[in-house]
């Protein structure tokens, strides 16, 4: 019986889809048709997130995942060494730069209200109900805080990194700083769990204000009003800082 939270419309046609976009998604990152080996490896990622979004972490058998992938049985062990490896990595997915376009923002030149709509819009994008890769990825973090795994441990934050440091950077410039100080410590965490609280939070989220992000114009609205909220925290500090130094002076 599928899980109340997880869709159970893995058809077919969706596996087909998903599984080509992914490939389409290794030769951009690659730079080069992928190699028999680079795509044994991009196969085995998306017959992992299939069949983990389906039944979960400890339901899901490296048997059934390589049956998918239509590869040799011992290939999760040669290319990833166990399950729970290859479990992180499917969790990592959305993080590589070809998906994660803040990573990618050129801060020097983007606005502080363009490079805020790349990071939300991010999070949360409008058109996440016809990618069937991003579907695949929200059943998979649907199912993960249902059955939590035990076995993530630090590997989200490690994937998040880059966009938090990135965060820090943009709040450096808007104030003139060379490296982050306390205030920025706290603005970044400020700013980014605007959003994240959505997702440590779905379960709430789901049963409180479900119509929050429900369908493409819920989503873009969603992102447009942390755009907004997150601006004006900045603009708070800004004009905190900029009292501070009248105060010295």
């Amino acid at each position: 019986m599928p899980h109340p939270l997880i869709d159970p419309g893995l058809n077919v046609t969706a596996k087909k889809e998903t599984r080509c976009l992914l490939l389409q998604t290794a030769q951009r990152l690659l730079g080069h048709q992928p190699s028999a080996q680079e795509e044994t490896r991009w196969r085995l990622l998306q017959a992992a997130s299939e069949v983990f979004a389906e039944v979960g972490y400890h339901a899901a058998t490296t048997r059934e995942i390589c049956k998918r992938a239509g590869v040799n049985l011992a290939s999760i062990h040669y290319y990833y060494g166990d399950k729970a490896e290859l479990y992180r990595e499917v969790f990592r997915l959305p993080f590589l730069n070809e998906c994660n376009t803040f990573a990618t923002l050129d801060i020097a030149q983007a606005s502080l209200q363009e490079a805020l709509r790349s990071f939300y819009g991010w999070l949360f994008p409008a058109t996440a109900e016809e990618d069937p890769m991003q579907q695949l990825f929200m059943r998979l973090h649907a199912r993960e805080e249902a059955e939590p795994s035990g076995v993530l441990g630090d590997a989200m934050l490690q994937a998040f990194r880059p966009n938090h440091e990135k965060m820090q950077a943009l709040l450096c410039r808007e104030f003139g700083l060379k490296k982050p100080d306390a205030e920025v410590d706290r603005l970044t965490f400020g700013v980014i769990g605007l959003a994240t609280v959505y997702f440590h939070n779905r379960t709430a989220v789901d049963n409180f204000a479900p119509h929050l992000l429900e369908g493409q114009k819920a989503r873009e609205t969603m992102a447009q009003r942390l755009v907004g909220y997150a601006m004006a925290l900045i603009e708070a500090e800004r004009q905190r800082r900029t009292q501070a130094g009248r105060a010295k002076k």
